[in-house]
This record gives structure tokens, sequence and C-alpha cells, in this order.
């Protein structure tokens, strides 16, 4: 939000995350994109309030914040090599006199191509960039990005937990004046 030079407060939502069964990643990412914008609209009354989330899969299993360093190092492994995707969600709600005024959902997809990493590789990353409170258990916007052979994505900004190519044309939409405007 910073980079598109735009003022904004950042207000937690209280919505249970756990993903639902037989629930994509993609469908969980959108779902509770959705849930945290729309958890606000009430107490955000003439507001432009986005919500975003992100999930990541790996061979059809779904990445976590690994919360230590044992449990990064298992996730880097059993990844290595593989192909990852990430699904970036965001939904944006504009809110006047109390009334949703506008209601937008956007999903971005990133595909991630790990190199294969020996388990010193693995140790070495983790030691330097301390992932551990990422989904993946890596910061691609940082050191992380020397896991990867290849990433495809429409918007780089994405893996970083929002899209701001998206938000960009939404809020145009909406007639909010960016930095060039």
């Amino acid at each position: 939000m910073r980079r598109l030079g735009l003022d904004f407060s950042q207000h937690p939502s209280a919505i249970d995350e756990s993903p639902r069964i037989s629930e994509t990643p993609a469908s969980l990412a959108a779902r509770l994109a959705h849930e945290k914008a729309q958890s606000l609209v009430a107490t955000h009354s003439n507001s432009i309030i986005i919500g975003c989330d992100q999930t990541g899969s790996c061979n059809g299993q779904l990445l976590h914040k690994p919360l230590s360093i044992e449990a990064a190092q298992d996730q880097l492994a059993q990844m290595s090599g593989q192909q990852a995707i990430f699904y970036t969600a965001m939904t944006v709600i504009h809110v006047v006199s109390g009334r949703v005024e506008t209601l937008t959902h956007d999903l971005d997809t990133t595909q991630l191509q790990l190199r294969a990493l020996s388990r010193e590789q693995i140790a070495a990353y983790i030691a330097q960039d301390n992932p551990i409170d990422c989904a993946g258990s890596f910061k691609i916007e940082s050191l992380g990005i020397i896991l990867f052979n290849a990433v495809k994505t429409s918007d780089p900004s994405a893996l970083e937990g929002i899209s701001l190519i998206q938000l960009t044309s939404r809020l145009l939409d909406l007639g909010v004046r960016l930095g060039f405007a």
C-alpha cells in the first residue's frame, strides 16, 4: 500500500482460517480474503476495505507457516525440485453510508519451480532468512529468491501478500487518486 502512495490503516479480522473439508487452496484463499473484508464492513462506513489472503500447495499438500526451524527444513526438503503454486486472493469492498457499493474478487496464481536443494543449503537459507512465519518456508522478497529456477505470475507483488497490479486497477475504478493521477 505504501508503494502505491496511499494512506491506510490496518485492522485485524477475527475469523477462523481453518480450511474446510475438500476446500482447495485457491478457494480457501478466496474465502478468507472475502471473510476478512466482510468482517470489517459494519465498523468502517465510507471506506474502501481490502481483504487479502494467500495459500500455497505443493504436490497436492497445503503449505503452512512452519513456526519452527525444523518444520521449515522439512517443508523445504519436501518442496525441493518440485513445483509449488501460490494463490493470492483479494476482496475489495467500497462501503458508502454503511452500504456496500462495490464488491470485487481477484485471484492471482503464481507457479514456482524450486531448485533441487540439499539439506545443507536449506539449513543455511533458513539460518539467514528465518522464514518460520511464512507459508512455504521462504521469503521471495529477500534471500528466498535463490531457492527458485523460475517464477511465473501476472503480478510479481502477489507473492508478497497482495496483488498490487490488480489492486491498482480496482482503486482506479473506484476513482482513487494514485501517485500519477
